[in-house]
C-alpha cells in the first residue's frame, strides 16, 4: 500500500497510514491480503486483483453467476431470476422519474432496472455494458433505449445532460470508483440525481453473525472494493455530490438461516431469493403460516435496515 495505489483506486482523500493489512481466502480458494481503512472500514483488494475492462466483456459472466458452483446463466434467465429485485431497485428512484427526463445507467447488465425505466416512457433511455452478450440481449428487449458496449470511462457523451444516474452493484468491480463518478457528474445537469447501489462491507452476516464460512464466500477477486456507509457517502462527496446512504436487504431471512445452519450458500440464487412457502394453501391454517413466514421476512428486514447492515448500500443524492 502507498500513496500511489490511492490514486489509482480512487481513494487519494485518505491517508496511507490509515490503512491495515488483512489477511482473507477469497471464494476460489486463493489467499489475498485486503487493505482496511482502519476509519471507515473500507476495503481495497492488493494490487494483483486489479483487471482491466476486458474482464468483464466475457470472462465475468463465465466465472460468476446465478448458481453458486459458477455455471453461466444466459442474460434471458438472470433478468427471470433477479425481477423481484430488480422491481425493489427500480423502486428506489422511480418517484424523481419524469417523461422528459434523460436517463443514464452505468452497468445495465441483463437490463432487469432499465427495462423497467424505458418501460415508463422516459424521454432518453441510455445504458452503458462492456458484456456484449448482455448488450445484444437488452438492445432487443429495449429497442427504444440506446445501449452503448462500452465502460463510461471510454465513452464521449453530451457534457452535463442527464438528469438520473444509476448504477448497480457496479463500483465494487471497477479499479477506481472516483473516475467513474466523476465522469457520471460530468455527465449530468447541476441538480441531477444520482442513486447507487454497492454491497456492504459491514453486511449482518459479517458484523453480526461472525460467520467465518460466509467470509470465504464473501470475498471475491471480481470485487476490488469494499464500501461502508462512511465511504461510500465520502466518497461521492469528493466526487461532486451531496446525499444520504440506507440500506437494502436483497436476500432475506432465510437464506440467513440456511447460511446459520449449513455453513455455505444455497445453490441458486433463485432460491436465496425467494420466501418460503411450506405450508398447504388449501387450509386455513397453512394460508396463515405461509402468510407468517412472509412477514418473519418483512420484520427481520425493517431491524437489518435500520441499523444499516443490510448486504447491500444504496446511495442517493443530487450533484452540487
Amino acid at each position: 500500500m502507498d500513496k500511489d495505489f490511492l490514486v489509482r483506486v480512487g481513494f487519494s482523500h485518505y491517508n496511507v497510514e490509515d490503512f491495515e493489512s488483512k489477511n482473507v481466502v477469497l471464494r476460489g480458494g486463493e489467499k489475498a491480503i485486503l487493505w482496511v481503512h482502519s476509519i471507515s472500514g473500507h476495503g481495497i483488494l492488493e494490487q494483483i486483483f486489479l483487471v482491466g475492462s476486458d474482464y468483464y466483456e466475457s470472462d465475468y459472466r463465465s466465472e460468476y453467476s446465478a448458481q453458486s458452483e459458477g455455471a453461466k446463466v444466459a442474460p434471458e434467465e438472470h433478468f427471470k431470476i433477479y425481477s423481484d429485485v430488480n422491481e425493489r431497485q427500480f423502486a428506489q428512484f422511480s418517484e424523481h422519474l419524469t417523461f422528459d427526463a434523460r436517463y443514464l445507467e452505468i452497468g445495465c447488465s441483463f437490463g432487469g432496472v432499465l427495462k423497467r425505466v424505458a418501460d415508463f416512457g422516459v424521454d432518453t433511455c441510455h445504458g452503458i455494458e462492456p458484456n456484449a452478450e448482455d448488450v445484444q440481449f437488452v438492445r432487443e428487449m429495449c429497442p427504444g433505449a440506446k445501449i452503448f458496449n462500452s465502460i463510461i470511462e471510454n465513452l464521449k457523451l453530451e457534457q452535463e445532460s442527464y438528469d438520473i444516474v444509476t448504477s448497480f452493484e457496479v463500483l465494487e468491480h471497477v479499479v477506481s470508483p472516483a473516475r467513474v463518478l466523476k465522469k457520471a457528474a460530468s455527465l449530468m445537469k447541476k441538480n441531477g440525481f444520482i442513486n447507487i447501489e454497492v454491497p456492504n462491507h459491514k453486511d449482518l452476516l459479517l458484523s453480526c453473525y461472525k460467520n467465518i464460512f460466509y467470509e470465504n464466500f464473501y470475498y471475491h477477486k471480481a470485487h476490488l472494493h469494499y464500501f461502508t456507509r462512511e465511504s461510500l457517502s465520502k466518497l461521492l462527496e469528493v466526487c461532486g455530490f451531496d446525499g444520504e446512504v440506507s440500506s437494502f436487504l436483497m436476500y432475506p431471512f432465510f437464506n440467513h438461516v440456511f447460511w446459520h445452519q449449513n455453513r455455505g450458500p444455497q445453490s441458486s440464487a433463485q432460491i436465496a431469493l425467494a420466501t418460503p412457502q411450506p405450508a398447504s394453501k388449501e387450509s386455513v391454517a397453512g394460508v396463515a403460516i405461509n402468510k407468517f413466514f412472509t412477514q418473519v421476512e418483512k420484520d427481520y428486514e425493517k431491524i437489518v435496515n435500520q441499523h444499516v447492515v443490510g448486504d447491500t448500500l444504496v446511495y442517493q443524492g443530487r450533484k452540487r
